[in-house]
């Protein structure tokens, strides 16, 4: 019996393990690694320390405090107040959707197929994607799933192949001016632009309906040691696959330096596919990477606008006046549209402060949340408001 139970536990450990890599593994975050395997070329050792750190290690800690709430983010941020947890959720929401993670995606999908498109600017590709996104939505209980389960293993899988060839083809990186110390402090900030963090708080429900699932927990019996076991071991699981990724990436960007020297981020995965692949497979890798992007952002949209749309139901105003569902989804595609013509490197000089400003903040609400349902630790609006305060005053100085 106690072996059963055993392979029971581990079988419940993969599996979900597997759905926190599928969670994390954004399309429109491939780019990051690239990024920073060039930036800290023979440093990379020390830049990937910083890296796992923050865009694996925060959003595992962020998954695991918010399964302890049972998936509610919103349980989760009101120990800091009503109107500041609204405000937080709203903000994450923008951040990871039209005003951030969604906009990205259009870019780097535009980054992958624009050698193949001929003279399209970035405007045309993007309205032309927020048309192919607000299709998908229409039709997604036949789309969505067919690109999920077919786009997700050929994106994962092209990836694989250009690690591996690029690390077969491996050269000394080129000399970088910057310190070990320099980067891995990149590491961290590049950790931080995933946003991941703030994804696993939000997103954390899927997790917590999935333990639900292979446990058939019941909200009366819910064994806290058995789901922190199983949360632990299934983090490992999907952390570690994440961080080959990112590792794999980053090696395979340190040891191409001088092919991805002067070439715009959101063209550097296009770059390394026909330099390790050839012209014929990078054709392939590209498409796939620009699909998968597409159907990130069709995920974000209808998520952010359902979770919107229950809300405002719900509330006082929601009773008065009805929010039309269509309408909303179609502002938050067309806010997209607008925020990806920015470009990468201007949306991220727009967005990298606001994440810098409350990642430190939520990193210590999620530790203090952990604490208090472990422990009972009650402490948690000195410590955040204190952080945020502090982290404020250092970005000002």
């Amino acid at each position: 019996m106690g072996s059963q139970i055993q392979f029971k536990f581990n079988l419940t450990a993969i599996s979900i393990g597997i759905a926190i890599f599928s969670m994390f593994f954004g399309a429109g975050n491939v780019v990051f690694p690239l990024i920073l395997g060039y930036q800290a070329g023979e440093h990379l050792p020390f830049a990937l320390i910083g890296l796992l750190l923050t865009a694996i290690g925060g959003p595992l800690l962020g998954l695991f405090g918010t399964i302890l709430f049972k998936g509610d983010c919103k349980q989760f941020f009101q120990r800091i107040g009503t109107w500041p947890s609204y405000l937080v959720v709203l903000l994450i929401m923008a951040l990871i959707g039209p005003l951030g993670g969604m906009p990205r995606c259009f870019i780097v999908s535009y980054g992958a197929i624009a050698p193949y498109l001929g003279d399209i600017s970035l405007f045309w590709f993007s309205l032309l994607a927020g048309a192919v996104v607000m299709l998908s939505i229409i039709q997604r209980k036949f789309i969505l799933p067919l690109l999920g389960w077919f786009l997700s293993p050929l994106l994962v899988m092209a990836l694989i192949i250009i690690i591996v060839k690029g690390l077969i083809s491996f050269t000394s990186p080129m000399p970088v001016n910057i310190s070990a110390w320099q980067a891995f402090t990149q590491g961290l900030g590049i950790g931080f632009d995933t946003m991941d963090l703030l994804a696993s708080i939000l997103f954390a429900v899927v997790i917590w309906d999935l333990l639900k699932e292979k446990l058939m927990v019941q909200a009366h019996d819910t064994s806290l040691a058995e789901i922190a076991a199983i949360c632990c071991m299934a983090s490992l699981i999907g952390g570690t696959l994440l961080g080959l990724i990112y590792v794999g990436l980053s090696s395979v960007a340190t040891g191409n330096m001088e092919v991805l020297h002067a070439v715009p981020k959101e063209f550097m995965l296009s770059a390394l596919a026909v330099q390790v692949l050839g012209e014929k497979l990078a054709f392939v890798a590209n498409i796939a990477i620009a699909l998968a992007c597409l159907t990130t952002v069709i995920s974000l949209a209808v998520t952010i606008a359902d979770v919107i749309k229950v809300e405002f139901d719900a509330s006082p105003l929601g009773q008065r006046c009805s929010l039309h569902y269509g309408g909303l989804t179609l502002s938050i595609v067309w806010l997209t549209v607008v925020m990806s013509n920015l470009g990468f490197d201007r949306l991220m000089l727009y967005l990298h402060p606001v994440i810098a400003l409350f990642y430190p903040a939520i990193i210590v609400l999620t530790i203090c949340n952990i604490l208090y349902k472990l422990y009972n630790f009650k402490l948690v609006k000195l410590p955040f408001y204190i952080t945020l305060a502090g982290t404020l005053g250092y970005r000002l100085l």
